[in-house]
């Protein structure tokens, strides 16, 4: 933060989601740093934001490249302060992760809240404040005015305050300019019926912190009646607002009047209809040509259910009974290719149904070999091997495997192994890991892809403590008591799949030889870790430096013993390495 060269983590957090406008920390000596989405001539860009001695704490934007590098200056503000902003003060002032006070941006001037957390040493001395903002104004309007309400009806969101944070409408939401910018109260508003509603909200309950239940309610004016529900919106981290919701009664109820008319329409329109079908039929029933006529038309149109009475005419009689006689052959020459087309469907969709079976087994087969999106990617032929920066590798070693192979029977032996593996496999997909593979009594695991994500070596540390955790509390499942050495490493690396054939999804780099040096090198029972795992975690779990050791191909390094999480009792003592 001090030289701000780099942002990656921020750019990243941003670039995941449209909705998060801005990335950021703001430390105690008021340094500041993070990423910023900003129009910058005539278009978007995700621009590195920084105050800090360097910049004499003016506040500077400057263009960043794919890997969240310092470029160019694009723009220069005045000067900032992150320990006098909203977001920063709610955040110390709450001890937790809380969400801020609305309040307007200090580059865009937009309605923003931000969502921050305080972060401390192991002292429990503040370091600084790390936040996201969220900036209010289009995304929430445009989901208000999508709102089915009515024309002449309103959808507005209040604090407790009274502030307008967003509306169904195109009015103002601040007032003022420059430095005297502020969020416009809902009583000054430009639109009537926020203005009216809010007015009568404050005097109906006395103030707006007394509304802590949806109500219902309605009151004049105009000398029209307006319906209004008011529902209060609290999730305990300080969002705490109002959405209100306000309709004319006489729009409300002419929706009811007007399809009460439109029953009643079509009601007489059936009617009428009823009579004159009942009419013409009667008159075909009395002419004998026309009910031949008509059986004829009928006949031609496909509808071959047809049948002439006969007449007390002679000529129309014999007439009606040629007619009836050619219709009954037509029909079961028709009812025949009916079925035969039903049986030949029935055929096709069976058919249908079985490919459909193979193709979801064989996709669930392709899915259980490798990740889901791997697999994707291997559909669509594209390359089959990705880098990834940062990556967290885990390797466990069951302790005394080779001997205990030569005790056990086979089948005994691979029952246990699949009863503990079975288990560690749940472990992975509870911390949101990718599992590599097994190989004899060796376990490996990788946090961090194949799709990026923040706190991989969080996951990996959390997963290695519950391992050790669960070995110890396991029954003897082959007939003695089993211990894990267990190695981390964190680092870059290559991963995907090779060949043509028998596909598995592996990873290649010194990082994991690196992490399995720490599993063969490391002791029975303990996590050993490497400086880089150590550096990411140090601040949240508690190590014991195991000093320097000799790693085959990197000479010396210093390690360490993964302990337990701060604050957090260890479920038994961690004492072979003392």
């Amino acid at each position: 933060m001090a030289n701000a060269s780099n942002a990656k983590q921020f750019l990243t957090q941003v670039q995941i989601s449209p909705f998060i406008y801005a990335s950021y920390c703001g430390d105690s000596q008021g340094q500041y740093l993070g990423a910023y989405r900003l129009f910058y001539q005539g278009s978007r860009t995700i621009a590195m934001s920084v105050s800090n001695r360097e910049t004499n704490f003016d506040f500077f934007f400057y263009a960043m490249n794919d890997r969240g590098n310092r470029q160019q200056v694009l723009e220069k503000l005045k000067p900032y302060d992150p320990r006098k902003r909203p977001w920063y003060i709610a955040a110390v002032n709450a001890r937790k992760p809380v969400w801020s006070e609305v309040y307007l941006d200090f580059a865009s001037g937009l309605p923003t809240i931000t969502a921050s957390e305080p972060v401390y040493d192991n002292a429990g001395a503040l370091l600084g404040v790390c936040a996201i903002d969220v900036v209010l104004l289009q995304d929430l309007r445009n989901f208000l005015a999508n709102l089915s309400i009515s024309k002449a009806g309103k959808a507005f969101i209040i604090d407790r305050k009274g502030n307008v944070l967003s509306s169904s409408g195109q009015e103002p939401l601040t007032v003022g300019t420059g430095e005297s910018t502020k969020l416009v109260l809902a009583k000054d508003s430009e639109e009537p019926r926020i203005r009216e509603t809010s007015k009568y909200l404050e005097q109906q309950f006395g103030g707006f912190e007394q509304i802590d239940r949806p109500r219902q309610l309605d009151y004049f004016s105009d000398n029209q009646r307006q319906l209004v529900q008011v529902s209060p919106l609290n999730d305990g981290r300080g969002i705490d607002w109002l959405i209100v919701v306000v309709v004319p009664e006489k729009e409300f109820m002419g929706r009811i009047y007007e399809n009460a008319q439109n029953t009643t329409i079509l009601v007489i329109g059936a009617l009428v209809v009823a009579i004159g079908v009942g009419i013409v039929t009667t008159r075909v029933i009395v002419r004998p040509l026309l009910r031949l006529s008509h059986a004829s038309q009928e006949v031609a149109k496909g509808n071959l259910n047809q049948k002439v009475y006969t007449s007390s005419i002679g000529e129309i009689a014999t007439l009606a009974d040629s007619f009836n006689s050619m219709t009954g052959q037509l029909k079961e020459s028709v009812e025949a290719l009916r079925l035969a087309n039903e049986q030949l469907e029935s055929r096709v969709e069976q058919r249908t149904a079985e490919l459909s079976r193979e193709k979801e087994r064989s996709e669930q087969l392709l899915l259980n070999v490798l990740p889901a999106e791997i697999a994707d990617r291997l559909k669509r032929a594209e390359a089959p091997a990705e880098h990834f920066d940062e990556v967290t590798i885990l390797f466990a070693d069951i302790v005394g495997f080779t001997s205990l192979s030569a005790q056990l029977e086979p089948m005994e032996l691979v029952s246990g192994l699949n009863e503990i593996f079975s288990d560690f496999d749940h472990m992975t997909e509870k911390y949101a890991l990718e599992k590599i593979k097994t190989i004899g009594d060796a376990y490996m695991v990788v946090g961090g892809l194949p799709t990026p994500r923040p706190g991989h070596a969080q996951a990996i540390a959390d997963m290695a403590l519950e391992m050790q955790t669960y070995m110890q509390s396991l029954d003897s499942t082959l007939g003695k008591k089993l211990e894990l050495r267990i190695g981390i490493n964190t680092g870059s690396v290559i991963a995907g799949v090779i060949g043509i054939k028998k596909f598995i999804y592996d990873l290649w780099g010194d990082a994991v030889n690196v992490a399995s040096r720490m599993e063969s090198h490391g002791q029975p029972g303990l996590v050993q870790v490497t400086d880089a795992t150590y550096a990411k975690l140090k601040e949240q779990y508690i190590f014991e430096q195991r000093g320097t050791i000799s790693v085959k191909g990197r000479g010396e390094m210093t390690t360490y013993w993964l302990v337990g999480k701060v604050d957090q009792k260890l479920s038994q003592p961690q004492d072979s390495h003392h």
